[in-house]
């Protein structure tokens, strides 16, 4: 007996020992690769979230400049009759139905006086009588833009609208956006103003990031919240209360307040964040006031006025990620050793088992999940050494192509999410089919993808692009009665011995791919050639 219990020890022993360490490296794997996912995570909500702010901003301006160029403003600034009065006012009216976002718009003249003003109040346009038309004239918006050049954009802080000396109930964010115009002899004559509903901009930021940060905030320069999970948070700035993220947390907050962008773990959690710069060169905001007829407190230029999108995953979500892994593994063990006490040859499977497990884990960390292509982080890796090839050996061209099908949020939205993920694939073996043996792609984001090309200049590269462009609108997706035509979008561009990083590169293929969907989608651009540095 003392033998057998001998032979057995020495059997399964070293067994033993190898299957707890085994375990313990690929625990160590599965965090890494657990928090290397949540951390991608959290840097995509940041990124939409603060893409999405970008967007709303952008669509504003434009609608700025066009109310303040239009005709009818045009001649009632040489015209003051009553029929150019009657003219722009339709055309106030008519804009606000079709936009649906703006509290107000408004036409306030050189004295301050309001003379032309168009709320929307229950969902519809409504003008408002002469006589309740106010004066302006005191208040920090339009003394700050009466203050710019022709042509340059005030932007308010983003705060809660102000009614009757009070925060008008229920809480209304807003955005005012406001020009000098002038007539035709070059004399200011007041402003355009337009009231933006800034809910609809905090409702698209909380839809994109919704499912992928627990706790998402918008924080202004101050770290006031403008967004919060928590709405008792919100607006604290108006509401004469303390609520601020430096209060809440210093030492992430003092690293968020100083650096653009960035990730960093600390005690209260993980935190990743983003910086949005609300104002475009040469426009101009004002440190505000949340009194009702307050005077400016100054104004305010491009890097004195900043969002900081920000993401936090708190200290008992990452340890309950670690001890997810540590219960699975410790069954895992604790099986395997039963199993090797029982018959010695299960050994040989396990360890197959492990060989599988840890394949699988350097696939997952390296290939996305839903086109088979490689995911970000791993493509960013070897955009790294694609770049060393060519800083070793310039005289061989390594094209860089950006692509994104076009239009891919209505397909989720008209025919589901499973649609969706149906087109990335069908677009996904159509790239893949195309790629050379040295060539790779990446999906770098949703409907974002990204391409190297060995050995391509910039004409190899459109060629490239134009054959996946054309193969794909001309192979429809059909899955039962469901026929799907997708287009896609392109912009191209190339490894360049001036560069000083490889994702210059990227940066200027993203930037043609910027102006394919200006010009109308479906088409390639290129990014113009560089004289060699």
């Amino acid at each position: 007996m003392a033998r057998k219990i001998r032979y057995f020890i020495l059997v399964f022993l070293p067994s033993a020992l190898f299957v707890v360490f085994g375990a313990w490296r690929l625990k160590q794997m599965d965090d890494n690769l657990v928090l290397v996912r949540l951390q991608s995570t959290q840097e995509l909500a940041v990124g939409l979230g603060a893409n999405a702010l970008t967007r709303h901003l952008e669509t504003v301006r434009q609608d700025l400049r066009y109310l303040a160029t239009q005709e009818a403003l045009g001649r009632l600034l040489n015209d003051t009759g009553p029929t150019a009065l009657d003219y722009l006012t339709r055309d106030f009216v008519a804009f606000s139905n079709a936009t649906q976002i703006f509290d107000q718009i408004r036409w306030i003249d050189e004295t301050g006086l309001e003379r032309v003003r168009v709320d929307r109040i229950a969902g519809a346009a409504v003008v408002v009588p002469q006589e309740r038309l106010q004066n302006k004239g005191t208040r920090y918006f339009f003394t700050d833009t009466m203050a710019l050049n022709p042509g340059q954009v005030f932007v308010s802080p983003l705060d809660l609208n102000i009614e009757g000396n009070a925060i008008e109930q229920p809480y209304k964010p807003m955005l005012r956006f406001a020009t000098p115009v002038t007539d035709q002899t070059g004399r200011r004559r007041g402003i355009v103003i337009l009231n933006y509903l800034g809910q609809v901009m905090l409702d698209a930021f909380s839809a994109v990031t919704n499912g992928l940060s627990d706790d998402m905030m918008l924080l202004n320069n101050d770290g006031y919240w403008l967004k919060s999970k928590d709405p008792a948070e919100e607006w604290g700035f108006m509401l004469q209360q303390p609520l601020t993220l430096g209060h809440r947390a210093p030492g992430a907050w003092s690293r968020i307040r100083t650096a653009d962008r960035g990730q960093e773990r600390t005690a209260s959690g993980l935190w990743t964040w983003r910086t949005v710069y609300p104002l475009l060169s040469g426009e101009v905001s004002s440190a505000g006031t949340a009194a009702p007829a307050g005077l400016s407190q100054g104004r305010v230029g491009q890097e004195g006025y900043v969002w900081k999108v920000v993401s936090r995953v708190d200290p008992e979500q990452l340890a309950a990620l670690g001890a997810q892994t540590t219960r699975r593994y410790t069954i895992i063990v604790a099986s395997l050793l039963g199993l090797l006490a029982v018959v010695g040859g299960l050994l040989a499977q396990a360890l197959d088992g492990q060989a599988k497990a840890r394949e699988l884990l350097e696939r997952l960390a390296t290939t996305d999940g839903l086109t088979g292509l490689a995911n970000r982080r791993f493509f960013m890796e070897q955009l790294q050494r694609y770049w060393s090839g060519y800083q070793r050996r310039p005289e061989v061209p390594v094209g860089v192509l950006m692509l994104d099908l076009d239009h891919f949020k209505a397909v989720n939205d008209s025919h589901g999410h499973a649609t969706g993920d149906m087109v990335l694939q069908h677009f996904a073996n159509i790239l893949s089919a195309a790629l050379r043996q040295d060539d790779m792609a990446g999906r770098i984001g949703g409907e974002e993808f990204c391409v190297l090309l060995h050995g391509s200049d910039l004409e190899g590269v459109r060629q490239f692009a134009e054959r996946v462009r054309g193969q794909l609108e001309s192979t429809p997706l059909e899955s039962g009665h469901l026929r799907l035509t997708i287009t896609l979008s392109g912009g191209g561009s190339g490894f360049m011995t001036g560069d000083t990083l490889a994702t210059a590169a990227i940066q200027r293929a993203d930037a043609a791919l910027y102006r394919a969907k200006e010009a109308g989608r479906n088409r390639i651009e290129l990014a113009a050639p560089l004289t060699p540095g």
